[in-house]
Formats: structure tokens, C-alpha cells, sequence
């Protein structure tokens, strides 16, 4: 599990295996990044199992093809910057939202523009994820916590604005991103657990 508390930033070295079985993700997470073998490790939002056997150094990580389909990792290239963000411990404070790294989908940057010390950025989200966000709630964003100021449904989705501080655009990866570009949604887990309770299933031989 995590917060959407951003540590810092890595830099992807190497992308190897995108033609067979076994993709591998290679980040250089700076210095004095500590983990342990077998970790997990959110990058850009995304839960993954560091699979390397060294407490410093670069983190590696073994990509399924369905976390590809499912998230921009799938657009990885040398040099690109990432959020990283290790799992949080049980005595952390919850100080962004509980995210726990399992992408939802992806959106598109829409609008990026400075309004004075801030960062004003629009972000386009699929039909499919419109129930899920409200005005104020919480998301994560490429493994960022962000409050929704707005939202706008039209026939291609939900429109959520934000308005960035500037220490989340200097420490995260927002600020490398250009209009049109994919970033990894992961909604609010507390709605989709509302969504499936409020199915009518039958209890006849529920258990509960």
C-alpha cells in the first residue's frame, strides 16, 4: 500500500524484452534509495516487485503484460523520468490517500498552463472511470495524491483539473509532461468497494 506521497524521481536506464516473454524495467532511483529484494515500489503509480539483490543501486523490475496493456509503462524509453514511491510501513502517517498501485487506466494530459507560483493541469479520463471521482476526492495520478478541484463530463469522459503546487511540479515528474501525453489513473479504492457492495447480488447462501 501506498500514500501518493512521491519520494522523488528515478531515472529509467534500460527497457529490454518488449519482443518477448519478459519485459525489464531498469530505474536509477539516486542515491541512498533503500530496499530490500522482492520490495515493492510504485513507479509512476504502478505496484512492482523489485527483483534485483542490492539495497542501493538501480532498481529493476520484471513488467506482465498486463500491467503493460493496462498503464503508459508500456511507453518507457531511456532518460524518461518516474515517481517513485516505496510501500508504506505501519507506522507511517496517511498523508496523501491510500493507494495501493493498481492502475485503473490511463489519461490524457489536456492543459498545462503557470498561473503565477501554481500549475494549472487538465487531465482527460475515460467513461469507464467517470463514476468513480468527485469534486474535492482524491486520486492518484501517475502515483501522485491529488485533490480534484473540477470535473466536466462531455461524449469523450470526465475533465478533472488540478492546480499543482509548486514543490508537487518540482518534485515529481508533472513536470516533464506535455499536452497529449498518457498518465496512470488510479481512482478512489473506497468508491469501487461502494460500487460492488450497492450490486443487487443474491444472499440466499451468502455466508456474511
Amino acid at each position: 500500500m501506498f500514500t501518493g506521497l512521491v519520494e522523488r524521481t528515478g531515472v529509467v536506464k534500460q527497457v529490454t524484452g518488449e519482443s518477448s516473454g519478459l519485459f525489464t524495467l531498469v530505474v536509477d532511483p539516486g542515491p541512498d534509495f533503500e530496499r530490500d529484494h522482492g520490495a515493492s515500489v510504485a513507479v509512476n503509480g504502478v505496484c512492482l516487485s523489485e527483483v534485483g539483490h542490492q539495497q542501493q543501486g538501480d532498481l529493476t523490475f520484471h513488467v506482465s503484460h498486463e500491467t503493460l496493456s493496462k498503464t503508459s509503462l508500456q511507453k518507457a524509453k531511456p532518460g524518461m523520468r518516474v515517481n517513485l514511491e516505496r510501500s508504506m510501513r505501519p507506522t507511517d502517517r496517511l498523508g496523501g490517500h491510500i493507494v495501493l498501485g493498481h492502475v485503473d487506466g490511463t489519461g490524457t494530459i489536456t492543459t498545462i498552463r503557470k498561473e503565477e507560483s501554481f500549475y494549472f493541469v487538465e487531465i482527460l479520463i475515460p467513461k469507464t472511470l467517470s463514476p468513480y471521482v468527485v469534486s474535492k476526492g482524491s486520486i492518484a495520478i501517475d502515483g501522485t495524491s491529488l485533490t480534484i478541484n473540477t470535473l466536466r463530463d462531455d461524449d469523450s469522459g470526465t475533465h478533472l483539473s488540478f492546480m499543482l503546487i509548486p514543490v508537487t511540479w518540482d518534485t515529481t515528474r508533472f513536470a516533464d509532461v506535455q499536452i497529449n501525453d498518457k498518465v496512470n489513473i488510479e481512482v478512489d479504492m473506497i468508491a469501487k468497494h461502494l460500487e460492488r457492495l450497492s450490486l443487487p447480488w443474491k444472499t440466499t447462501n451468502s455466508k456474511l
